[in-house]
């Protein structure tokens, strides 16, 4: 025959096993561009250095995928070499509407399709 403390340990441990304590959500801070839906993608973000304008402007090569134009301190900079998510990014970013940027974009043989993330 069982004890009866052996019997209320074996209840005890069988009731609080089907239990599970609810950790509190951490806040982790969002990467940029995905505070909001639509907004500018994490790996093009980056791009622009450690800090990202209030409205980053992109000029995206209509065949391309492996760079862009941002436009950094009223300055057009191409950035190439790109990976693979990144191209990812690339490829959404021109399904967006082109807007006109403050700065006229380069002249580069092709038209640019220039994208404002706010």
């Amino acid at each position: 025959m069982r004890s009866p403390r052996a019997m209320i340990v074996a209840v005890l441990a069988i009731a609080l096993a089907g239990l599970s304590f609810a950790e509190e959500p951490q806040d982790k801070p969002v990467p940029p561009g995905l505070a909001k839906k639509g907004g500018l993608p994490p790996g093009l973000a980056k791009k622009f250095g450690e800090v990202v304008p209030e409205k980053a402007w992109i000029a995206f090569q209509p065949e391309r995928d492996d760079g862009a134009w941002f436009l950094i301190e009223g300055e057009w900079t191409l950035m190439t070499g790109f990976s693979a998510s990144l191209r990812a990014e690339v490829r959404e970013a021109r399904q967006r509407p082109a807007s006109t940027p403050p700065v006229a974009p380069p002249k580069v043989g092709v038209a640019l399709h220039v994208v404002l993330f706010e």
